[in-house]
């Protein structure tokens, strides 16, 4: 993060920029920095489909252990110097509070392939949820906290944050089947 904000306060920064200051073992680190811009509860117009493609494609890599691939369109995509820092000041802050309870534990959510598989369900799905460009409160930070937590847990190999991540899924199956039935009721 730090060398992220020094490169961020010489001015706006490429997204394959961005992809090669986190190196290929920044694969959650990145997932993580797509995911704090939806940690509020008021959708982002325009920003949810394109990150939530992007996050969907690092995961495929970081579970796959493949270096970082990013389409030659999103290469040359410009984020300000503003968001890059306001972006990892809130995951420093984040951080700071995660460090406390994240550590290595139940590995085997980590490390086993079928777990492996999961994890890469559970991010791609959600992923797939955040990009639906839904204009309602919540529609984007609820499936990012099952993104998030599961991204930390691969980070810091805690099975614990994992299994959250799993656990986290039913608040989102449940938040956006109730809006399915709300919208066909209201239709």
């Amino acid at each position: 993060m730090d060398q992220l904000q020094e490169e961020a306060s010489r001015g706006d920064l490429t997204l394959r920029h961005v992809f090669d200051i986190l190196g290929e073992e920044g694969h959650a680190m990145l997932i993580l920095f797509l995911c704090l811009p939806f940690m509020q509860p008021i959708p982002i117009p325009g920003l949810s489909t394109p990150l939530g493609f992007l996050i969907g494609v690092v995961a495929f890599f970081l579970y796959r252990d493949r270096p970082p691939w990013l389409p030659k369109k999103f290469e040359r995509l410009k984020i300000s110097s503003e968001v890059v820092l306001k972006v990892s000041e809130q995951a420093e802050r984040i951080w700071g509070h995660a460090s406390r309870v994240v550590k290595e534990r139940y590995v085997f959510f980590h490390d086993q392939h079928v777990f492996r598989v999961a994890n890469l369900i559970v991010v791609v799905a959600n992923a797939l949820l955040l990009s639906l460009p839904l204009p309602i409160p919540f529609s984007n930070t609820v499936p990012v906290v099952a993104i998030i937590l599961n991204a930390i847990g691969h980070l810091e190999k805690d099975g614990m944050f994992i299994l959250f991540s799993y656990l986290w899924c039913l608040i989102v199956a449940s938040f956006f089947a109730t809006l399915t039935a709300g919208a066909i009721h209201f239709l």
